[in-house]
């Protein structure tokens, strides 16, 4: 796979820059798995990057877009922009995690499942966040240009909630990564992982129970035609990340390079400041057809903690000192007055 993308790399790059070779501008090609026509936070966010970075360069560098999988999709977008078959690309954080496996942080459950923690771990000049930018530079050549968080995830389901995970138990569930797929397995369920434009057809024609998504797939994936309920487990914060090339990146002029990183930080401000108005309307899309959102109480929160307690060892023994490091750091911001105290006022009532 990977030597068949450097092969498509060189010849996309013969095609489509060497002709620019000599020229001013700048073009550098972005792909995504999303149609940008979609609305999707991600793909507003890469549109705006465009923007930014052309308004920024005066035209001097030129981001071309190539969407809906038209270049490469989710599970080959990894690759393809360490490779050099596209130099810019985004996608979700379990997509690095094959790569650079101690990514799979972001996806432990119940660390980042409430909105200020989530927020302080994303700060570009943030301890955890540095440590996993400065990952994905030495361990797959990737520059991070900026995160892009779509939300948190939780269970859709059909006619039952799945609030206690005892009711996860043989259910066969949908994810968007394998990242997922052992939480789904620590409490009972059967996952699959596929793309997440399959999830509709998937759960429609009854070969699975249940997905993993954020709330923006009741709309965006048309979930509400084929589930009528939504466990809002908020387990995990889904961050999409953009990366170039650092080959690439080093070619550009420091002026590039500033102008692509001011308006990456102009972009990633922008983006996380629209989440929670987004996320505000997607429950209220989903209220409006019918779909039942279902919190988890705090006794229920401990529950699903017990059941996927293992993940945490697990991902300390295979991840050794990395781990650590980031495991310090996620500590330290545990510490901070931002992310001491859980939102709301629900207590326990089982002990």
């Amino acid at each position: 796979m990977k030597d068949c993308l450097v092969c498509v790399g060189v010849l996309l790059a013969s095609m489509f820059l060497g002709r620019d070779a000599g020229a001013q501008q700048v073009k550098l090609r972005a792909a995504i798995q999303l149609p940008i026509a979609a609305g999707s936070l991600q793909g507003d966010t890469l549109k705006r990057f465009k923007e930014e970075v052309e308004r920024r360069s005066n035209g001097t560098v030129a981001v071309v877009i190539f969407d809906n999988g038209t270049l490469f999709g989710d599970a080959q977008m990894v690759d393809a922009v360490a490779s050099g078959a596209v130099e810019i690309g985004i996608t979700a954080s379990q997509e690095y995690v094959e790569r650079a496996p101690s990514l799979a942080i972001l996806d432990l459950p119940f660390f980042f499942n409430f909105r200020a923690l989530a927020e302080a771990a994303a700060k570009p000049n943030g301890e955890l966040r540095r440590l996993i930018d400065a990952t994905l530079l030495t361990d797959v050549g990737l520059r991070v240009l900026l995160w892009q968080s779509i939300g948190d995830t939780h269970f859709f389901s059909k006619g039952r909630d799945v609030a206690d995970p005892a009711r996860l138990k043989d259910q066969r569930v949908v994810t968007p990564g394998d990242a997922l797929n052992d939480f789904v397995v620590s409490c009972g369920g059967k996952p699959t992982t596929a793309p997440v434009f399959k999830f509709h057809d998937l759960i429609k024609g009854g070969t699975h129970d249940a997905a993993l998504m954020t709330l923006s797939g009741v709309n965006v994936l048309n979930l509400w035609k084929v589930q009528d309920t939504i466990t809002l487990t908020t387990h995990a914060r889904v961050e999409f990340i953009l990366v170039i090339n650092d080959r690439v990146w080093k070619a550009l002029s420091p002026r590039h390079r500033a102008v692509m990183m001011e308006a990456a930080r102009a972009v990633e401000r922008e983006g996380r400041a629209r989440l929670a108005e987004v996320e505000k309307e997607d429950e209220r899309f989903a209220r409006s057809k019918g779909i039942k959102l279902v919190p988890l109480t705090p006794d229920q929160v401990a529950e699903w903690r017990a059941c996927t307690a293992d993940l945490v060892i697990k991902y300390m023994e295979k991840n050794g000192e990395k781990a650590r490091r980031l495991m310090s750091a996620y500590r330290k911001l545990r510490t901070d007055p931002c992310c001491t105290e859980i939102p709301g006022n629900a207590v326990f009532t089982r002990h």
